[in-house]
């Protein structure tokens, strides 16, 4: 997998973690990142990867209307097939059926709440999920799909992931991930669904920072404050290929297919800031899934 990670340097942070091994959610401390499941380092320079920015350009123009866009077939490695005490159902859901759905007004479905003056804080605030994060990257999912997952009963492998947030202050990325599954040069591995203002991206991430980008798009409008809504989807075709692909505000904005796929894992939110430790206020306000039609 390529790297979204540039060389460390001494100037680069060093993760230390603290683990709650109940529901194994790390909260990285010299960072402040909120992590589910793993412990990232990141250098600056993979930061402005991920989060789509060219220090060397100004951002682009951005037109009011979002086009659809279209990517080539991209190929990336096969994945690390779970482990043997990890089971899978075998079943897909007919589709269209709703498989999990949480307005975010209570911590009834275990996302978590974080109270951390210096790092950020993640709590149910108002009917929604407020985090004001100040980390570098955040995973996160809640703790009934990670239980179901570690007890063979999850079945969300061709899913939509469907989410409603707004991006209140900073200049990251954020958006939804589906087929957290092994990975074999990091722990987890998924794809990521990512937008700001004047960018857009489906990637595959993995937990330790690497980034390998799928398809981007920068002609799209989404000014601070205003709310977004994702569909991100994930679908087998049945013939080893994955077809992935974005909506924002209703409209198609990206797409793409990969060979030897990323398998049956859960779904969840992520966030990347830029520069590193910018400040970034993300309120959540719903978030679901559904089997791909």
């Amino acid at each position: 997998m390529a790297t979204g990670e540039a060389p460390m340097t001494a100037a680069s942070p060093i993760v230390t973690v603290a683990i709650d091994q109940t529901n194994r959610r790390t909260i990285e401390m010299s960072t402040g990142s909120f992590v589910a499941r793993m412990a990232v380092t990141l250098a600056a320079a993979g930061v402005a990867a991920a989060c789509g920015s060219d220090a060397s350009s100004s951002p682009a123009s951005v037109p009011s209307s979002i086009p659809s866009t279209s990517v080539s077939s991209t190929s990336v490695p096969a994945p690390t097939a779970p482990p043997a005490t990890t089971g899978r159902a075998t079943s897909a859901p007919p589709a269209g059926d709703v498989l999990f759905s949480d307005d975010l007004d209570d911590d009834s479905n275990k996302w978590g709440v974080v109270d951390d003056p210096e790092f950020g804080t993640a709590a149910f605030t108002g009917g929604d999920y407020v985090w004001n994060f100040r980390g570098s990257m955040a995973h996160w999912l809640p703790g009934v799909l990670i239980d179901k997952y570690d007890a063979g009963e999850l079945e969300m492998r061709d899913v939509v992931v469907d989410a409603e947030l707004t991006i209140s202050s900073g200049g990251g990325v954020a958006g939804v991930f589906c087929r957290e599954t092994p990975d074999t040069d990091a722990e987890w591995q998924w794809y990521d669904f990512v937008v700001r203002d004047g960018y857009a991206a489906i990637r595959l991430a993995d937990s330790e920072g690497n980034i390998t980008p799928l398809a981007e798009g920068r002609e799209i409008a989404l000014p601070l404050g205003t709310p977004i809504s994702i569909e991100a989807t994930c679908q087998d075709d049945g013939g080893g290929v994955a077809a992935l692909s974005m909506a924002v505000n209703g409209a198609p904005v990206l797409e793409t297919v990969v060979d030897s796929p990323l398998g049956n894992g859960a779904p969840g939110m992520s966030a990347w800031t830029f520069p590193m430790h910018e400040p970034m206020d993300i309120v959540w306000h719903s978030f679901s899934v559904r089997s791909a039609a």
